[in-house]
């Protein structure tokens, strides 16, 4: 007779993401996608051997249904702590057995076969590339790219690698068309463009807005760093050009430290000293949302004076947070920039700007002009729907089926 448990066996998924201490947006990204398992049947497991109280403070943070995913040890930094499977030559460099390391070398030989059998159990996974690619053995393989891919080796050893592991994916989930661009030229195989989840449901316009100015963002200055020190720039700026307009700038955000240690925050404090400058730091969704509601214009700086075909990783890859101020009624100011293009279209349901001159220009205008102001958050409101959890679901669902 057949094990009618063996046909009801529950499938088993795996996320890793590298970042999830610093829950921006690309940890909203692959705790959503654990979310639509985990609601699918899926049993979840989350790679992480860092804060054990991370789930908690990501539900809080992205108001996520997230209570059955499971923390395991991540297997991707075994010991011995030195071993790389992720990037394309290491793997193979490290088995050179000359009698020195040769100890070494059978130690990570072990360490490749224990993680083939730790993957192989699943029948998917999900990994957040840090810019490299793994080697990964589930039946279902999903790398997502949130970074461009613009500076890999190109070896005859590199891409022989890429193309064995390339093939073990069943797609390479882009989270914009700027991220794909970059990306289709080292891996040009198997990309699709999936744009990261907003829940538009949970915001919305606040009856009697308030002359906020609000940007949401790290308070860091890594990788595609928020750049709030333009931003308080440009309202320094803009109070010297129009000392009475009456507006506050909110700046909100996660520290990944602890805010009195954070150097980068605290130098933005003194660049705020006796200007009209809030810091809402750590805030929870609630804040958050309430935040979105009350705004009027919504300012962000990621990519200002960088050269996007030469560093395409310091700019801003999609936007998650422009999504959510657009579903809130705000209008977005924004870099012209990355994949910020994507998502505003310049005096359409926005503004792009390429100087500090001009964010402070088109500003003005939408402060000194309501009717300009309640057109263009009208648009955004609408174009928001584009970017629906809904919408992110469905296409993932289809991804995998």
């Amino acid at each position: 007779m057949p094990d009618s448990g063996r046909c009801n066996k529950m499938k088993k998924a795996a996320i890793y993401d590298p970042y999830l201490d610093t829950l921006g947006g690309g940890e909203r990204y692959c705790l959503t996608v654990a979310e639509i398992l985990l609601k699918n049947g899926y049993q979840v497991d989350l790679f992480w051997s860092g804060d054990q109280e991370l789930i908690t403070k990501a539900k809080e943070r992205f108001n996520l249904e997230i209570e059955d995913l499971r923390l395991v040890p991540d297997i991707f930094h075994l010991s011995p702590s030195k071993i790389d499977l992720i990037d394309d030559t290491s793997s193979l460099k490290s088995l050179s057995i000359s009698p020195p390391n040769k100890q070494d070398a059978l130690s990570k030989i072990k360490t490749i076969i224990t993680r083939l059998k730790k993957l192989s159990r699943y029948d998917l996974i999900f990994y957040l590339s840090d810019g490299s690619l793994p080697f990964l053995f589930s039946k279902i393989n999903l790398l997502h790219v949130q970074v461009p891919f613009n500076h890999l080796p190109q070896s005859p050893l590199n891409k022989l690698l890429r193309k064995i592991k390339i093939n073990n994916y069943r797609h390479i989930i882009c989270n914009s068309d700027f991220t794909q661009k970059f990306t289709q030229k080292n891996l040009p195989q198997k990309t699709t463009v999936l744009y990261p989840p907003v829940d538009i449901e949970k915001f919305s316009p606040a009856k009697n807005k308030e002359n906020i100015i609000l940007s949401v963002g790290r308070f860091d200055n890594i990788l595609n760093a928020k750049k709030q020190d333009v931003l308080i720039y440009a309202f320094n700026k803009l109070t010297k050009l129009y000392p009475n307009h009456g507006w506050k700038l909110v700046l909100a955000g996660g520290s990944l430290e602890s805010p009195d240690k954070n150097f980068y925050l605290k130098c933005l404090k003194d660049m705020a000293e006796n200007q009209n400058i809030d810091f809402i730091i750590n805030p929870s969704f609630k804040e958050l949302t309430q935040l979105y509601s009350l705004s009027k214009i919504y300012w962000h700086a990621a990519g200002h004076e960088v050269d996007q075909e030469k560093n395409p990783e310091k700019t801003e890859h999609f936007g998650m947070t422009v999504v959510e101020a657009m579903a809130s009624g705000a209008v977005p100011v924004v870099v012209s920039k990355g994949g910020l293009t994507e998502i505003v279209e310049d005096d359409k349901n926005g503004y792009l700007w390429d100087s500090i001159s001009e964010l402070v220009a088109k500003t003005h205008s939408l402060m000194s002009s309501p009717e300009i102001l309640e057109k263009l958050s009208k648009n955004a409101l609408d174009y928001s729907q584009n970017f629906s959890k809904q919408k992110f679901t469905n296409k993932f669902i289809k991804l995998i089926s």
